[in-house]
């Protein structure tokens, strides 16, 4: 009876109920996490590109398979409630976000790119027969353009609709990390262990200068003046760092060593990372200050692979959030960070 309770809860579109929230001390650090969903189903977060929290932090986005196939879901931290959000026929359960100002969602359903909102959901991009794999997907802050990538198995294909409408030339293998260029209309990605920019309107993209090695993740700088990357260096036995380019200039920096980040997200003004350690003996999460280059262990992930964690922070930083396969199944946790990071006005 117990195991069955979760197919109850979830049971249609719109649709509210008790949410599965509950409170321990990590055995890392003894700081308070949310453990958000339950053990008994699998749930996951988006891939990081995608934003998975409300501008205020107030409420999470994840997919649960809960009700028996893969829906969306909305969790409301402060009564923990959660409502179902989609009633999809095959949702993926990697691309999905919150669009501008928390009205709506874009997930893909099947080879569907489908935005809700209100009573009906609109379609706005379909990926031809062919072009089905290895699909990514993401949004401008003001919502009005959505760029989205698919493979053959062998290219990959961008298109860019809205204001900026485009299709650029196929790129070999497949791609990472998709983001529509903040107050610009180009977008970036990872391929070939490189990164490349694709102005508005241009067919091609160009590769952007980057130090020696291979780029693991990628995020633009709030402004969209520069990109952010992390760089597992060429040279052997050193560790990822943090680095900073400039499209526009080829200007690259250094920002931060970091102890053995797999991937990391900034807060609003790129003062403070939050990365995912790959030591097996560490299995952490760690805030990395910018200012004094140090590192702050703040919980757990003890995911099989680092990678798969995806943790996130809000877009005000006053919440993160992740996902560990430590149970069997996937387990979405949160915790509130607005004691180790400066929050942030999104209003």
């Amino acid at each position: 009876m117990l195991a069955a309770a979760p197919v109850a809860l979830f049971a249609a579109k719109g649709q509210e109920s008790p949410g599965e929230a509950k409170k321990f001390l990590d055995a890392a650090t003894e700081f308070e996490v949310l453990r958000v969903t339950g053990l008994e189903h699998n749930a996951w977060l988006p891939l990081a590109s995608n934003r998975a929290f409300t501008r205020k932090g107030e409420a999470l986005l994840f997919a649960s398979d809960a009700g028996g196939t893969p829906q969306l879901y909305r969790h409301d931290f402060k009564l923990n409630r959660i409502r179902q959000m989609t009633d999809a026929a095959a949702l993926n359960t990697n691309l999905f976000q919150w669009t501008a100002g928390d009205k709506g969602i874009l997930y893909l359903d099947g080879t569907k790119l489908t935005q809700t909102g209100g009573a009906r959901d609109r379609v706005v991009h379909e990926f031809p027969a062919g072009w089905e794999q290895s699909p990514r997907m993401a949004v401008s802050e003001d919502g009005l353009i959505i760029a989205a990538s698919s493979s053959n198995g062998q290219k990959t294909r961008i298109i860019v609709t809205g204001k900026a409408a485009s299709a650029l030339e196929d790129v070999n293998g497949d791609i990472g990390t998709l983001y529509v260029r903040p107050r610009h209309s180009g977008v970036s990605f990872i391929s070939g262990g490189g990164l490349w920019y694709a102005a508005a309107g241009a067919r091609r993209a160009k590769q952007v200068k980057t130090a020696p090695g291979e780029v693991l993740s990628s995020h633009w700088t709030a402004d969209g003046a520069s990109l952010l990357y992390l760089l597992k260096p060429a040279e052997a036995g050193r560790l990822t760092e943090i680095r900073e380019t400039v499209p526009e200039t080829n200007k690259d920096s250094f920002v931060a060593k970091t102890s053995q980040f797999v991937h990391f997200v900034r807060n609003g003004d790129a003062t403070v990372f939050l990365g995912a350690s790959g030591s097996v003996a560490s299995p952490h999460l760690l805030v990395l200050l910018r200012s004094v280059k140090r590192e702050l262990t703040i919980c757990e992930h003890r995911c099989s692979d680092a990678r798969l964690s995806r943790a996130v922070l809000s877009p005000n930083s006053t919440r993160m959030a992740f996902q560990t396969d430590r149970h069997g199944k996937l387990v979405v946790y949160s915790m509130a960070v607005d004691r180790l990071i400066e929050s942030e006005d999104n209003t």
